[in-house]
This record gives C-alpha cells, sequence and structure tokens, in this order.
C-alpha cells in the first residue's frame, strides 16, 4: 500500500513538472527580464541560459514522459520488464544529453557547471539502477523460463 502511494504521489508530482518545464519554454525570457533587474546578468549569461534551456528541453520532456511510463508500469505491477530496462537507459542518455549541453554553456554563465555536475552523477546513478534492473530481469526470465 505504501509503495502504491508513493508511486502515485510521485507519477502526479512527475506530471507537474512535466507541465511546469514546458510552460516555462514560454516564460523563462519573462522570468530572466524580472531576474536581471533584481541581479544584473550579462547579454552572454542570459543567452547562454535561454540556449541552453531551450536545448535541453526536449531531453527533459522524454525524461520525465519515461518516468511516467515507467511509474505507470510500476502501478501495474510490471516492474521487471525489459520495457522498464529502456525506459530507465533513455532516462540516463537524457541526463547525460542535459550534461553535455550545459557544458558549454557554462562558459557563457559559470553557475551552469554546477547543473552540468550534478546531471553528470545523476547520469552515472541512474546507469546503476539500469544495470540492476536489467540483471532482475534476466534472473526473471530464466525463472519463468524453468518453471
Amino acid at each position: 500500500m505504501t509503495t502504491e502511494l508513493s508511486a502515485k504521489c510521485t507519477l502526479w508530482v512527475n506530471r507537474l513538472l512535466f507541465l511546469l518545464v514546458a510552460g516555462l519554454v514560454f516564460l523563462l525570457p519573462g522570468i530572466l527580464e524580472f531576474y536581471n533587474t533584481i541581479r544584473p546578468l550579462a547579454q552572454s549569461g542570459r543567452t547562454a541560459i535561454l540556449i541552453g534551456y531551450y536545448c535541453c528541453t526536449p531531453l527533459v520532456l522524454w525524461g520525465l514522459w519515461c518516468v511516467d511510463r515507467l511509474l505507470k508500469n510500476i502501478l501495474a505491477r510490471q516492474v521487471f520488464v525489459t520495457g522498464n530496462v529502456r525506459r530507465v537507459r533513455h532516462i540516463r542518455w537524457c541526463c547525460a544529453g542535459v550534461s553535455l549541453v550545459c557544458l558549454p554553456a557554462s562558459f557563457f554563465y559559470p553557475p551552469l557547471v554546477f547543473l552540468v555536475i550534478i546531471m553528470a552523477f545523476l547520469t552515472l546513478i541512474v546507469s546503476v539502477v539500469e544495470n540492476a534492473l536489467a540483471a532482475a530481469v534476466e534472473i526473471r526470465e530464466e525463472n519463468d523460463l524453468t518453471v
């Protein structure tokens, strides 16, 4: 019961995050202009943030969609299946892609280097989860064949 509740909450938070990321595509220029009145940013910094965000948005949305599908499978009690391994692999590549996209942007706006490091670390963590899930799927498939 607790696992199911946690998965449902995570699913809805994921969907809200999806909407927020998609909505920021339209709101980010205005938010950056407002932020610029509080703390002035160089034009190169604002451009780096905008270009970085717009380049990362498809990767982030794809990753969030994969998380949504993964959580739906978990709620349907289909955890150790090949499709979930594929989804986690996609999430890993999305994390790596965001890190790589933000790397050149961090030369123009240095605080983005923290995002690069965080996403690279997340790539490693998701990779470990993907490998563990793949091994579990392999064991389950072997057990299914012996029964």
